[in-house]
């Protein structure tokens, strides 16, 4: 028998820690930094760039039946944290007899701290069963700062997949921290769900007339984008006017409602196969968009995010997430 030289590790298989700092007078640092197989994560930043930058990966290039990470990260104060991948993250089908795929993320924001989670969207094969839950913890003075982006796309359409998972599920819950009065010190400020059945059964398990890509009605993939905080005050406003001056059908009996005066009416032709939608719930802006090509979605995305320049600062004209985050920050959607 042969005994390894090794101590055992006390890392649970798929966990993973990230706990960010800042260090007079603007130097980011990682204070901790763990993660486990089949977690994966790379830090590519400089101490003095303008943010931490981290990649979330998984071994093999995807997850599989079993799989199960665990990441928490922590914001200290005025740290800003971009969080990215490097190509989507495949979900390989159920396997007989194992359990569901699974991912959860617990993020602390300290006052001040910001995040930008930009992933590429998560790819689940067929017959697949994926369970992911993201949980953001705000301090109550409002002073964090955060963009998220959660979506998915319909699989591999190269083996002529199209929404041919079992089950996928998706969930963003969004705190307020310094509530001594309530349950676990926090009120719930958002909490966005999506849900979708591959076959055409409902909660109940009673099954309908429909698939799940033809409800979809060829669209090849779903996304969420979550904005609030102060370092974002800009590209809200911008993506709230933009979507205000999108044509509308029957606005008043007036037919399509088009501001002709309208400076960018360039973007109306750029983009003829998106679907999306834009709301302020509870502090939040709230965004939806859905695509029938992935690749259209992309660009419209990036375009979103470019918008933002500040009227006033003259000095720094730049995008929001750009001037916060430098522009390499946006390379999942390139």
């Amino acid at each position: 028998m042969t005994t390894s030289v090794f101590s055992p590790s006390s890392r649970t298989p798929g966990q993973g820690f990230i706990h960010a700092t800042l260090l007079p007078p603007r130097s980011f640092t990682l204070s901790s930094f763990e993660f486990a197989y089949p977690l994966k994560l790379i830090s590519s930043s400089e101490p003095t760039g303008k943010c931490l930058t981290i990649f979330i990966l998984s071994y093999g290039g995807g997850l599989v039946s079993n799989d199960k990470i665990n990441l928490k990260v922590v914001l200290e104060e005025s740290v800003k944290l971009c969080l990215l991948t490097q190509g989507s993250t495949k979900v390989f089908k159920l396997r007989p007899g194992d359990t569901l795929t699974a991912q959860t993320m617990i993020v602390d924001l300290a006052p001040h701290s910001a995040l930008l989670l930009l992933p590429d969207p998560v790819q689940p094969f067929g017959a697949s069963v994926y369970s992911q839950t993201q949980t953001f913890n705000l301090p109550k003075d409002n002073t964090a700062s955060l963009v998220i982006l959660d979506w998915v796309s319909e699989g591999r359409t190269a083996r002529g997949e199209k929404w041919e998972l079992k089950k996928f599920s998706s969930r963003n819950d969004l705190f307020e921290e310094g509530h001594e009065d309530l349950p676990n010190g926090r009120r719930l400020l958002l909490r966005d769900s999506l849900i979708l059945h591959g076959d055409d059964s409902d909660h109940a398990g009673n099954r309908g007339p429909e698939s799940l890509s033809s409800k979809l009605g060829g669209l090849s993939c779903v996304s969420t984008l979550i904005i609030r905080g102060p370092r974002f005050t800009n590209l809200a406003a911008s993506i709230l006017r933009r979507f205000e001056l999108e044509p509308r059908i029957g606005s008043g009996g007036k037919g399509w409602n088009w501001d002709k005066n309208r400076q960018d009416e360039g973007n109306k032709s750029q983009f003829r196969d998106i679907l999306w939608t834009a709301a302020i719930v509870r502090g939040f802006v709230l965004v939806k968009v859905s695509a029938k090509e992935l690749e259209e979605a992309r660009r419209f995305l990036r375009d979103l995010l470019l918008q933002g320049r500040s009227a006033v600062d003259t000095q720094d004209p730049a995008p929001d997430i750009v001037r916060e985050f430098g522009v390499g920050s946006l390379r999942c959607l390139e």
